[in-house]
């Protein structure tokens, strides 16, 4: 039991060092693109405030990465990995092990998505656009434009609808404002909680739907990408060990979650821009199926 406690203890510091690195460094980032912004209306007080109170939602795009980074980098530890061969020997697996580690990153991403980050983003960009003006904070934000019949479309926007034809006839109607209120609308959706995603997953304009229906599955499903990409790089380091230093895990960590996320965007666009059916953003569970069934053939 102690030698459990110790290999999950290690992994949680070792991630949290990697969580705690890349939030420094992405907070830095972001600190250098708002000091054009700061005037005598917004102060580098409030330009700091601003970047603590979001820093969450920005954490939500590499916690993940900080994740399959601080879990292999541990091992260089060789009390770690003297360790993690005990218990290996009392019967933990890896995919147990991968489970065991990644249940509270996965609980914290999740309850985050749904309690913390919305409302507390929400706050923080009201109260820069109170602070900072822009010419594009007033101008309404089309949803979508959609066909209603064989020649005539629908542009609904955050204030108006417009209705034309091909014909180039063009009217003013409130047919959709009411159905328009009641949705849980945000110019980015990864604002929004999981039960307003659901929520929006019903409503008729198909577009929105759509890209409701594909968030909800990527943020519901991404996870299992990043533990495939750890199980790799753990087979990798067990069956390498000899060769393998901390500057190739990183490399291997960094390069893989890099490209993951890549990939994870071309499906999300894809699905939107060419009205793909939203399932197609469940690759993740394809992944998980092609690793177990080949690991056996590629590691030893």
């Amino acid at each position: 039991m102690k030698a459990y406690n110790y290999i999950f203890k290690k992994s949680m510091l070792s991630f949290l060092g990697a969580l705690l690195i890349i939030s420094a460094i992405d907070f830095s980032f972001n600190f250098f693109s708002e000091i054009e912004d700061i005037s005598d209306n917004y102060s580098y007080l409030d330009a700091l405030s601003y970047l603590l109170a979001t820093e969450p939602y920005r954490m939500r795009s590499f916690i993940y990465l900080a994740a399959v980074v601080g879990f292999l980098a541990v091992f260089v530890d060789a009390g770690f990995l003297r360790a993690f061969n005990t218990v290996r020997q009392a019967g933990l697996n890896k995919t147990k092990y991968a489970l065991m580690i990644f249940a509270p990153v996965i609980f914290i991403s999740m309850a985050s998505y749904e309690y913390v980050i919305p409302e507390l983003t929400k706050n923080a960009e009201d109260f820069r656009k109170s602070k900072v003006s822009s010419s594009f904070d007033n101008q309404p934000v089309i949803i979508e434009i959609e066909r209603i019949k064989d020649n005539s479309f629908v542009m609904v926007s955050e204030e108006l609808s417009l209705s034309f034809n091909g014909e180039g006839n063009l009217s003013i109607t409130d047919q959709y404002s009411g159905e328009f209120s009641e949705l849980n609308y945000n110019k980015n959706i990864k604002h929004l909680t999981f039960t307003e995603l659901i929520e929006n997953s019903s409503a008729s304009f198909e577009k929105f739907s759509l890209v409701s229906k594909t968030e909800l599955l990527r943020r519901s499903l991404n996870f299992l990408c990043y533990i495939v990409i750890f199980l790799v790089g753990l087979e990798l380091l067990l069956s390498f060990a000899k060769t393998l230093n901390v500057n190739r895990i990183l490399v291997y960590g960094f390069g893989a979650c890099l490209i993951y996320g890549f990939v994870e965007s071309v499906f999300a666009d894809s699905i939107s821009v060419f009205m793909l059916p939203y399932y197609l953003q469940a690759f993740p569970v394809l992944l998980i199926l092609l690793y177990y069934t080949f690991r056996k053939r590629l590691f030893f």
